[in-house]
């Protein structure tokens, strides 16, 4: 497959990763001051839409590669999910023994951990495999 087919949804993924910092950076100020229990849904609820729409392109670019770099990717994801397990694993044991003290919005870094991490077995495993456009 030529490289410049990913060209085109990692673009959209940029331009839509912006759109959610962008509305986390202007909403979530206020959604601890709202005192509207609807708005306050809205609020925390809408930075979720484009991030939805980044893993639903980034899902299916995956579908419609070839399986070389579907196995590529399932490799790196695989390994993201199982440092992402480590590290939570980890933290929940040090928050049960009173050593890190986490709240539940803590777990809004789940997905960015995630990302980094397969962002960067990605990049290990398409080294590994000759650069296969992952």
């Amino acid at each position: 497959m030529p490289r410049s087919r990913h060209a085109d949804p990692r673009r959209k993924v940029m331009l839509l990763m912006l759109v959610f910092v962008g509305l986390m950076f202007f909403l979530w100020p206020h959604v601890r001051t709202t005192t509207s229990l609807p708005f306050k849904t809205l609020l925390t609820l809408l930075p979720i839409v484009p991030m939805g729409a980044a893993l639903w392109l980034i899902a299916t670019d995956i579908v419609r590669s070839d399986e070389m770099q579907q196995r590529a990717h399932l490799i790196a994801m695989s390994l993201a999910s199982g440092i992402t397990a480590a590290v939570t694993f980890i933290a929940g044991f040090l928050c049960a023994a009173g050593v890190l003290a986490l709240g539940g919005d803590d777990l809004m870094f789940v997905l960015p951990l995630i990302s980094v991490s397969y962002a960067a077995s990605n990049w290990m495993v398409s080294r590994r495999y000759g650069n296969v456009g992952c």
